[in-house]
């Protein structure tokens, strides 16, 4: 260990005495300070470059005292006409030599230069280390003298090549007054060298208070642009021009400016060109849905309200469907007119794709104003649109929205008009509808249901339950309703079909429910069962799906079964379709094969009575809400009894939906109608409740009392 330890302390003397030896080699002056300014070595090269102090260089003087003899030195030289000045990193010839030095020595990084009394010129650069010691090197720069004579030669060069610039280059001020420029700055903008404006009454008036800030900017931080700035041409039109500078301090301290005017005129007119194709829309020329999210942004940045209208074009699919694409562009920029027409001074309207438009309305406006403007658009979209002698009409939906009453950002924003826009389409389209917070549960809860039946549809989990329908007259069971129900660990659990819309899942379950209705069905045939018809509830969509209908067929035939049997609701929401010519095609097919056809919660909707006589409906169905109050309520007594009387007249059957109580039963009768279905004569059930259900239905025998079939109904579930 002692052999050992003895060897190391040899190795670190010699590395020492190495490193000191290497200093000393140095040719440029080296320092260093601990980390209480006391000067711990040194070498030859330091001492010669501070030879008026050299005889107080010793290892442990103070840096402060060091600073002080060299001062003293100084002003003793000062009497032989020399004097200590600072370089070109401070003001040239600054006389605060010694405050400078104290500060660039207190910088982790000082730099400065020192002209010495005797005529050299030296660089002081100092580090602070991690440790709090400071080392510093001298560096004699006195040969770059010789540089400034090829600097004299490069500024005759640089002459030539300032006059020869085919860009603009102008010398200023700092309040921008010229000094100098070549001959392409003033071609460029148009001055005479008796010109004696400053540089920014060049610029066009809007930006001549850019264009002075700009200059300060550079004279305060050293730099400023590039930036594109107007200029007025000699021939009156707009230039525009890229202006960049930067700062240069002369020998005695003056301030100049040099800026650099390049003509970008033809590049801004292309990235102009560029912008307005990538934020407009090339059919309207309307700003697109990038566009829209700029402004939302800009808008929502500090103010207080912002509201926006979503706006969705009413079956704009049946124009382009029926009469071609070139007729739904005509209606598109129609449309597109009539809302730039329709709204007020600085609201914007845009399109985002398809039939789909959104209008920022400028602020402050309340909803209430932001509805009354959708209506008013919703009146001009709803104007007939001439095209190739064909008028053609489509109406308007708006979900309305504002800022922060539905939120706090863009998004907030189009997702509330959205959800209000679904809600106007779902209320019978052609409105207005104002974002509410219930649209949100309401939403969610659609998600949730999706998110259910898709999970269900996967793992096998959707039953069909059949709630019988029966005749008032003997009791009969003259059919079923099959309604979609989920099996889960806590029970059974209902939802609409309708929930699903367009989407793809709507169309696999409402194929799954009816897969599993017609093998019920064909059981129940086998078993010699008579059961009536049996209605399914699927999606509006389905009507006019593209081979619905053909398929539909085949699996009835594959099941052994007549159409006839079964039966598909209509809602009244699929009757506004009507001028889609699909849905009607949909629905002549499916008649024409012999399903029968019910138009579902008759009364609730807004399907006009046009609809009712020309459509190839077998059966109307009251919706529950007036078969409620139908007892107590005159006002519901009387729709009940008008919708009976015209479902009749037209020759439809109609069938009460909801039937609860013996005197909602009595009611009924006493109105006319026929049928019904409700808790009263039986809750929606399985299939096998539903098979014994028919089993004692026959054994009572047709004349059995409609409160005998409830009451076996209910003992059944």
């Amino acid at each position: 260990m002692d052999e050992r330890g003895g060897s190391g302390d040899h190795d670190d003397a010699t590395r020492l005495a190495a490193l000191l030896e290497a200093i000393e080699a140095i040719p440029d002056g080296f320092v260093l300070y601990d980390a209480r300014d006391r000067l711990v070595l040194n070498n030859g090269a330091f001492r010669a470059l501070n030879a008026d102090v050299a005889d107080v260089i010793r290892p442990g003087i103070r840096f402060a005292d060091l600073l002080e003899a060299k001062a003293s030195a100084s002003r003793r030289a000062l009497d032989g006409g020399s004097r200590r000045r600072c370089g070109i990193d401070c003001a040239p010839a600054c006389d605060d030599w010694r405050g400078c030095r104290q500060r660039t020595h207190g910088d982790s990084h000082g730099v400065m230069f020192e002209t010495t009394p005797d005529g050299r010129w030296v660089r002081v650069d100092e580090h602070r280390t991690p440790s709090g010691m400071t080392v510093g090197i001298r560096t004699d720069l006195s040969d770059l003298r010789d540089v400034q004579q090829q600097l004299a030669r490069s500024e005759a060069k640089f002459r030539t090549l300032f006059a020869m610039a085919p860009i603009g280059i102008v010398r200023t001020t700092t309040d921008g007054r010229i000094v100098d420029a070549n001959p392409a700055f003033a071609v460029i903008t148009g001055s005479s060298p008796d010109d004696r404006r400053l540089l920014p009454d060049l610029f066009d008036p809007r930006d001549r208070d850019a264009v002075a800030a700009d200059l300060a900017k550079a004279a305060e931080a050293g730099d400023h642009g590039p930036v594109e700035r107007r200029l007025v041409a000699p021939d009156g039109g707009e230039v525009v021009l890229s202006l960049e500078g930067t700062r240069a301090v002369e020998e005695d301290g003056t301030v100049f400016l040099w800026s650099i005017l390049r003509d970008v005129t033809e590049r801004s007119k292309s990235e102009a060109r560029i912008w307005h194709a990538a934020h407009h829309d090339p059919l309207t020329g309307l700003p697109n849905r990038k566009y829209l999210g700029e402004l939302l942004a800009d808008r929502l940045d500090g103010a207080d309200e912002v509201a926006l209208l979503l706006i969705d074009l009413d079956n704009f699919k049946q124009v382009n469907d029926t009469l071609g694409h070139e007729t739904g562009d005509a209606v598109l920029r129609a449309t597109a007119e009539r809302l730039r027409a329709g709204l007020r001074a600085g609201d914007v309207v845009a399109r985002l794709g398809g039939d789909e438009f959104a209008a920022v309305l400028a602020g402050p406006i309340g909803l209430a104003e932001a509805r009354a403007l959708g209506e008013r658009l919703i009146e001009a979209i709803g104007r007939d649109v001439v095209h190739r002698d064909h008028a053609i009409r489509v109406g308007g939906s708006i979900g309305i929205a504002s800022v922060p009453q539905h939120g706090c950002g863009a998004d907030d924003l189009l997702g509330a008009a959205d959800l209000a826009l679904f809600a106007a389409k779902r209320a019978g389209r052609n409105r207005a509808v104002i974002f509410a917070p219930a649209m949100q549960v309401a939403n969610r809860r659609r998600f949730e249901i999706l998110s259910g039946a898709r999970e269900a549809l996967a793992e096998g989990r959707i039953v069909p339950f059949y709630q019988p329908i029966v005749a008032f007259d003997d009791g009969a069971v003259i059919g079923f309703e099959a309604l979609c129900r989920v099996e889960s660990d806590d029970g059974v659990r209902s939802f609409s079909p309708e929930v699903f819309g367009h989407t793809d899942l709507g169309r696999t379950l409402d194929e799954r429910m009816i897969d599993l209705v017609t093998a019920d069905m064909a059981a129940w045939r086998a078993a010699g069962h008579v059961f009536g018809r049996v209605a399914v509830n699927v999606c509006d969509a389905d009507f006019s799906r593209q081979g619905f209908d053909v398929r539909l067929f085949e699996r009835l035939e594959a099941r052994g079964l007549e159409a006839s049997m079964l039966e598909l609701e209509v809602t009244e929401t699929a009757l506004l379709e009507v001028a889609d010519g699909s849905l009607a095609a949909g629905l002549d097919r499916l008649r024409a094969g012999g399903i029968a056809l019910a138009l579902d919660d008759f009364g609730t909707g807004h399907a006009s009575l046009v609809h009712l006589k020309t459509l190839p409906v077998d059966r109307v169905k009251i919706d529950r809400s007036f078969v409620s109050d139908v007892v107590f309520d005159t006002a519901s007594r009387a729709i009940v009894g008008a919708l009976t009387r015209l479902g009749r007249g037209l020759g439809k059957e109609v069938v009460a939906e909801g039937v609860e109580t013996e005197g909602q039963h009595r009611a009924l009768v006493d109105l006319g109608c026929r049928c019904g279905q409700g808790h009263l004569y039986g809750r929606p059930m399985p299939a096998a409740a539903a098979t014994r259900l028919l089993e004692t239905a026959e054994r009572a025998g047709a004349a059995a009392r409609v409160a005998v079939v409830g009451k076996r109904a209910s003992h059944l579930r």
